[in-house]
């Protein structure tokens, strides 16, 4: 997705792979931008993770394509490892890469902690009236089960340094409610399962729980719950919220270095920093990388335009990112200022 004064949506940062695919929408126009890094050499890109994590401490040339600019530098990646300890108390190992140069973006991979939303569900003992994709006639949204909202903060200049609200504690800005009262929110995303199988499926925000881009690194998790069969389930995100999700059958597939690399749904809602625009796509760029299966995912509005969809095995394709669309600045879907309300049907074909 395209941005100018934008906030990211993110689809690719693996550590001694160094491929990034970040996108977002623009403020005005609603458009798409894209902000990727791609190794030089390609067959770094396919090789083997074991392998690339072993070439940690190399030069590498980097290509960046920058709001439609093309830029390179060299990276002399060194390798520290230091412990810290999470909020639940266990030790944790982080991986820091630092490049030679700073006009490269600083990445810190935080393998644990393992951090988990505990808000609770908003309850099912207080129906609302009206359908689910309903707005309150007031103008007045609920912000019940939600946590604290977080300030939002640049840590550099760069489009895909904003960190927008990621909840207080982390990860409350994203819930599970019930479809009684679904129509009270102002962000819903109606999840309809897959027809055959079970689906888990796990949320993040982009930004980790230490203000890392890492929040979509296992095991960390804003939320998760799992689909049966034909299953529907009802998700209420917070305004100024940035992340996305994944699903799988039973457990969300992980890459070799501990991304979650399932199908991705990636959002961005009521951006602060893009004058309330709402945003989202649908990427199977992770899952590519990481050689897995693609499952399908469709995201559309409740009215069934505005969609984003890749079909399992990607054997149809609508406004969204695969591995070969990383340098196309058209995809993604963006709304203008107001509330949103999106299915996204799993297991899609």
């Amino acid at each position: 997705m395209q941005y100018k004064n934008s906030v990211l949506f993110l689809t690719a940062l693996s550590v001694g792979s160094a491929v990034a695919r970040l996108h977002g929408h623009d403020r005005r126009h609603a458009h798409a931008k894209v902000g990727e890094v791609v190794q030089k050499e390609e067959a770094q890109v396919a090789a083997p993770v074991e392998q690339k994590i072993a070439e940690l401490e190399q030069r590498d040339e980097v290509y960046a394509t920058i709001d439609g600019v093309l830029e390179s530098w060299i990276n002399n990646w060194a390798v520290q490892v230091d412990t810290a300890t999470s909020t639940s108390t266990s030790t944790s190992t982080s991986i820091y890469v630092a490049p030679t140069t700073t006009t490269a973006p600083i990445a810190i991979f935080t393998s644990n902690p393992a951090v988990e939303s505990t808000v609770t569900p908003v309850p099912t003992s207080t129906p609302s009236g009206g359908d689910w994709y309903e707005t309150p006639s007031d103008g007045e949204y609920s912000r019940s089960g939600f946590g604290g909202s977080t300030a939002s903060q640049s840590t550099g200049s760069l489009d895909w340094d904003y960190i927008g609200n990621v909840g207080s504690p982390w990860g409350s800005n994203i819930i599970q409610i019930s479809e009684s009262v679904a129509n009270q929110y102002k962000h819903v995303l109606r999840f309809e399962g897959s027809s055959s199988t079970s689906q888990t499926v796990v949320f993040w925000n982009t930004y980790g729980p230490n203000g890392k881009m890492d929040g979509f690194w296992s095991p960390n998790k804003a939320l998760e719950f799992t689909l049966e069969p034909n299953g529907v389930a009802y998700v209420a995100i917070d305004d100024n919220s940035q992340g996305g999700w994944a699903a799988g059958s039973d457990s969300v597939p992980l890459s070799g270095i501990g991304e979650y690399a399932g199908t991705w749904g990636e959002f961005d809602m009521s951006s602060e920093k893009n004058d309330g625009y709402s945003g989202w796509d649908v990427s199977s760029i992770i899952a590519q990388l990481a050689g897995l299966d693609v499952q399908g995912m469709r995201i559309c509005n409740h009215e069934g335009e505005m969609c984003s969809s890749i079909a399992t095995g990607l054997s149809s394709l609508l406004n969204a990112y695969t591995s070969a669309d990383q340098g196309n600045p058209s995809l993604a879907v963006s709304q203008a200022e107001g509330p949103v309300r999106l299915v996204v049907n799993l297991d899609w074909s």
